[in-house]
């Protein structure tokens, strides 16, 4: 029967790293809409200027779309770096 249950949570963990990682307007707001919507809110309460906002937008959509931010690497010492493996 253990062999049973350590296949079960082998599978679990095999399903668990299939799914897609999350960006961080995802982990942070939910939706990249979401993050959208907050911005624009700020641009029309004068909360953030509007003057370049439309290309920064585009900007942080493309970089969401392509999923550029899942090639950054972390590290314990507070370094980041781009394509590191």
């Amino acid at each position: 029967m253990s062999g049973v249950r350590s296949m079960l949570a082998r599978v679990a963990k095999l399903e668990a790293a299939r799914i897609a990682p999350r960006s961080p307007f995802e982990v942070a707001f939910g939706s990249m809409d979401a993050f959208d919507d907050k911005v624009q809110a700020d641009v029309a309460a004068g909360k953030l200027d509007g003057t370049d906002i439309a290309g920064v937008l585009a900007a942080l959509h493309r970089w969401h779309r392509d999923q550029v931010w899942s090639g950054w690497r972390y590290h314990r010492n507070g370094m980041s770096e781009y394509g590191a493996q």
